[in-house]
């Protein structure tokens, strides 16, 4: 058998593992990160949506005034390359609404009873087949340490995004946000001022004023310069906190359960043709 100290820290390290295992309020907590993460997202994608149906609406009404006074004119022209980046930007976000719903799904999975069950009776084998030195026990130990890894690596993923953004997104993906809303407000505005020139003077009368104060105006460069930037913004915390961050824990724990299955234990050719001289 192994040493007595041996076996109490590995049966207490076994006890805070189960207790982890069965506490309610990781996976809750976990669970509920992912959650209020979609409503961010959906919230932003309602902000983007919304900044390019004004975007739109602006360019029908152009286009139709431009034909009801015979003259080819693209009010707000400037706005276009911004309106083209709000879609692409949708796509975006929509993806990673996709990776946050997917996380939970195998979040829910993995904390289920069924999966709580499976990890406990795993821990208590592996620890008597460990302390005992039974028949292939170093497998034991193995398949045990991977369901701990399919148990617990979604909860250090979202508990490491969660940290990110603690320290970083949060505050970034706010001022973003409140760029963008700054943005649909000024785009709104330069609507209604749009509309109120061509209400007061006509649609002939006010057509050329319209063009004049508006078309490549330095406030439409403006609004498109912030829009933009807040944009871009956004799609790089969307990507590294709802696509990137998650396959890369994928991938960490492919490769840690491909070593850790390998029979040859991670070892290299020359040590193994070294271990079988010896």
């Amino acid at each position: 058998m192994r040493g007595l100290t041996t076996q109490v820290v590995i049966g207490l390290a076994v006890l805070v593992v189960l207790g982890l295992n069965w506490m309610p309020g990781l996976d809750q907590r976990a669970e509920g990160y992912l959650q209020n993460a979609m409503a961010d997202n959906l919230l932003i994608y309602a902000t983007a949506r919304s900044l390019n149906g004004i975007i739109s609406v602006v360019q029908s009404i152009e286009l139709s005034v431009s034909l009801g006074a015979g003259v080819a004119v693209n009010l707000g022209e400037i706005l276009d390359p911004l309106n083209d980046l709000i879609e692409r930007f949708s796509a975006f976000v929509l993806y990673g609404l996709a990776g946050l719903g997917l996380q939970k799904l195998v979040l829910i999975a993995t904390s289920s009873f069924v999966m709580k069950v499976v990890t406990t009776v795993g821990l208590v084998l592996g620890y008597v087949a460990w302390l005992f030195r039974a028949s292939l026990h170093h497998w034991l130990v193995k398949l045990v340490v991977l369901v701990l890894m399919v148990r617990f690596a979604f909860i250090v993923e979202v508990g490491v995004i969660a940290t990110l953004d603690a320290l970083y997104f949060d505050q970034q993906q706010d001022e973003a946000h409140s760029a963008l809303q700054l943005a649909k407000k000024s785009v709104g505005q330069l609507r209604e001022e749009y509309l109120a020139v061509i209400s007061e003077k006509g649609i002939y009368g006010g057509l050329w004023e319209s063009v004049a104060t508006i078309v490549g105006s330095d406030e439409q460069e403006g609004v498109a310069d912030i829009a933009a930037s807040a944009i871009v913004e956004l799609i790089v915390i969307t990507l590294v906190r709802g696509l990137i961050l998650p396959l890369l824990f994928v991938w960490m724990l492919i490769i840690a359960g491909r070593l850790l299955l390998d029979p040859r234990g991670g070892r290299g050719p020359q040590q193994i043709a070294a271990m079988e001289v010896v």
